[in-house]
């Protein structure tokens, strides 16, 4: 991931899947709400490519979000959310 960031890291390995997008939505969703600029580093086990198609697709966040994912050497796959600046 280039650049850096400062924010909160959501370490999702653990957590049950049924509740991993809720959770990061509800995290999203408040900066929108607080007018937040910080990002979200999103750590899960599999490709979260899709997290990101979901961002751009929901009316609260669409376009809101820049989204960056790789996998990391250990096998973990990180996400960078990173609020866009309008």
């Amino acid at each position: 991931m280039v650049g850096t960031t400062s924010g909160m890291v959501l370490d999702l390995r653990g957590v049950t899947p049924a509740m991993r997008r809720p959770l990061v939505f509800a995290v999203v969703d408040k900066m929108i709400e607080i007018d937040c600029s910080d990002s979200v580093v999103v750590i899960v086990d599999h490709d979260p490519s899709g997290l990101g198609y979901q961002l751009d697709l929901r009316r609260e966040t669409r376009g809101c979000f820049e989204f960056e994912c790789d996998q990391r050497m250990d096998g973990a796959w990180v996400a960078l959310i990173r609020r866009r600046i309008l």
